[in-house]
């Protein structure tokens, strides 16, 4: 049955919001004003285009209709709106009512209408996970797994409240590394600003003058008007190269042995390289630690974790890993041989791997890393500061000298 979004007036003129179900607009009305409500807007928000319908007297008998505006769903989105799922039904109230209940609190247009759809797959006699695995553009393979799993076994609570503990976790880092990383990423930003404006600007209007005097120039001051002129007449070469390598890098990213290669790379450049690991590290162990947790098979899990590890040199391994898993032996056995992981995080899974214990320990190692990338970032910003304040300092104090240079010769030569 179709689901409309209305907003109506009370008795005493107060505007009312929400959603109802009805075979159509018309009897949507019908519905309101058997409530006592006198409908303003009646919007679709069950099919894949929004049909605003106004009332016959607001709009003059006629229909408009608007394209929705599609918004994308956010990472804390996604983490509230399990959270809200899993208070709900942990309340003991019906799958049906808690979906009806957070759909009334999202405000996301495109999550609402995701939403709505579920609902009525699972009025239909859909389970959650299957309705869930309709919409993958907002539900990923580890959710929906997690979600089936927990329908599975009776424990669905608790499966929801792991999926947001574990999006809550990946905000917060990312929250953080992206609060860390804000001061010097904008102050490089201001500098190379500034410095445009010096070379494009400034320097011409001064470098004019030292060309009216005819005088020999300095070194310093040839080089920095060699680099203000190609600035300002081939500024358009220097766009068209950039554009070109992006294009170029992204069209190569795109086939796998690019993204193998660069994949790679990432690992192990100096000082970044070390971080990104410890990020990918912690979504390994995190992810596998929840899906054991919530009951799924460990090659299941792991077929899962090698497309959420987002890194395919080390999905590679942990393909491998599964073909291994699938053979009879063990995993740390088989990750420890492809020298893809820590030492340290091989011995903690073979640790739980002999007490039982290994989706605890691949928490512990989710958080030791997390912890550990935090401080990296703190570290790594500590010393990016000072040294972008050198750079710049040193580029101003070049153009500085540059500017100075045949100054100070001009006033030896009229002296």
């Amino acid at each position: 049955m179709p689901v409309y979004e209305y907003k109506a007036l009370d008795s005493k003129g107060r505007k009312l919001s929400g959603m109802l179900d009805a075979e159509s607009p018309r009897l949507a009305r019908a519905k309101l004003r058997a409530e006592g409500l006198y409908p303003v807007e009646i919007q679709s928000v069950s099919s894949g285009t929004a049909t605003l319908e106004l009332e016959e007297p607001l709009a003059h008998g006629r229909r408009f209709s608007f394209p929705t505006i599609l918004r994308r769903v956010k990472p804390h989105e996604r983490a509230a709106l399990t959270r809200q799922l899993a208070t709900l039904v942990g309340a003991g109230i019906p799958l049906v009512g808690a979906l009806d209940t957070v759909i009334g609190q999202v405000r996301n247009r495109s999550l609402r209408r995701a939403l709505v759809e579920i609902r009525e797959e699972v009025m239909a006699g859909s389970s959650l996970a299957e309705a869930m695995g309709k919409h993958g553009w907002l539900f990923s393979d580890l959710y929906v797994n997690m979600v089936h799993a927990g329908e599975s076994s009776g424990a669905l609570e608790t499966v929801l409240h792991r999926l947001a503990d574990l999006m809550e976790r990946g905000v917060r880092l990312r929250n953080r590394i992206q609060a860390a990383l804000f001061y010097p990423i904008a102050m490089m930003a201001i500098g190379i600003v500034v410095l445009v404006f010096l070379l494009t600007y400034v320097v011409p209007i001064v470098t004019r003058l030292f060309a009216e005097a005819k005088q020999r120039l300095p070194g310093p001051t040839l080089l920095l008007i060699g680099m203000s002129d190609f600035l300002v007449h081939w500024w358009w070469a220097i766009l068209i190269g950039v554009v070109a390598l992006l294009l170029l890098g992204k069209r190569l990213l795109a086939t796998p042995m690019g993204r193998l290669w660069w994949d790679r790379t990432k690992l192990r450049l100096p000082l970044i390289g070390s971080l990104y690991e410890g990020i990918v590290t912690a979504r390994f162990a995190r992810t596998l630690g929840v899906l054991l947790q919530g009951g799924l098979p460990l090659t299941s899990a792991l077929s899962i974790v090698q497309h959420v590890v987002n890194n395919s040199f080390l999905a590679k391994h942990v393909e491998k890993a599964i073909q291994d898993v699938n053979e009879g032996e063990d995993l740390t056995v088989s990750l420890e041989r492809s020298k893809s992981f820590d030492p340290m995080v091989i011995q903690m899974m073979a640790a739980g791997e002999r007490s039982g214990t290994i989706e605890e320990m691949l928490i512990r190692i989710a958080e030791a890393y997390e912890e550990e990338v935090e401080t990296k970032v703190a570290a790594l910003t500590s010393l990016l500061e000072p040294f972008l304040i050198l750079v710049m300092g040193l580029m101003v104090g070049f153009i500085v000298l540059s500017i100075l240079l045949p100054i100070l010769q001009m006033s030896r030569l009229l002296g």
